[in-house]
């Protein structure tokens, strides 16, 4: 997956330029390639404009996730992963959010601390994360991202709950130790914006240089 890197102060901030971003690439498609994505609408996905214009033009819904686990948990519906505070969402809950719950792309924020990185900036709560992702109809997440730990000491203690050695990460410490801001970051599935402008239903239609157990020629 190409993940290019974006930095901002916090998550609102993020947000909001994640979801201008998605719209203003989406946008640009259906401005500059209508006729190829006739086509694609055509030959496999019928739909296709429909929902890229809706995208483009549909304000985002924000839940956080603990909003959405119990949504998932009255929803009525038989998953095939049991839903449950604490784990992670799977596609079936992602898709089920945004095709049935809202019927529009989510950006789902303040996950569990257990089911992400150490690296990302704790709530006052103790209990999440300041994460997002952004999920998508019939392709679920598309973003990813979260506001870091600026906090030297808060990062060297969640790092020593993680196992994790101080002599491997002393570069990454450093960055806090001489000196830090409020920052945040996010990447774009770059593959998996192409499967959705595209109407593909499988990634490795979309992929550029498809990859096989055994090759990887550099």
């Amino acid at each position: 997956m190409i993940e290019p890197e974006m930095a901002f102060t916090d998550l609102k901030a993020m947000l909001e330029l994640t979801e201008e971003f998605l719209k203003y690439v989406i946008g640009v498609c259906v401005e500059r390639y209508g006729e190829e994505l006739d086509f694609l609408q055509k030959m496999y996905e019928p739909d296709l404009l429909e929902t890229l214009n809706h995208i483009h033009q549909t304000r985002f819904e924000t839940l956080t996730y603990s909003e959405a686990v119990d949504i998932l948990q009255k929803s009525g519906e038989s998953f095939e992963f049991p839903v449950k505070w604490g784990a992670d969402l799977q596609s079936e809950h992602e898709r089920y959010l945004t095709e049935k719950h809202v019927k529009k792309p989510i950006n789902l924020i303040d996950y569990p601390v257990e089911i992400k990185a150490f690296y990302m900036k704790q709530n006052a709560d103790e209990k999440t994360v300041a994460a997002m992702d952004v999920l998508f109809p019939r392709l679920g997440e598309i973003v990813g991202g979260s506001q870091r730990e600026d906090s030297l000491e808060a990062l060297s203690h969640k790092m020593k709950e993680h196992g994790l050695p101080d002599e491997t990460y002393d570069w990454y410490l450093d960055l806090r130790r001489f000196g830090s801001v409020p920052h945040s970051g996010f990447g774009l599935g770059f593959e998996r914006l192409v499967q959705f402008v595209s109407g593909m239903k499988n990634i490795r239609d979309v992929i550029p240089f498809p990859r096989v157990p055994g090759n990887a020629n550099f």
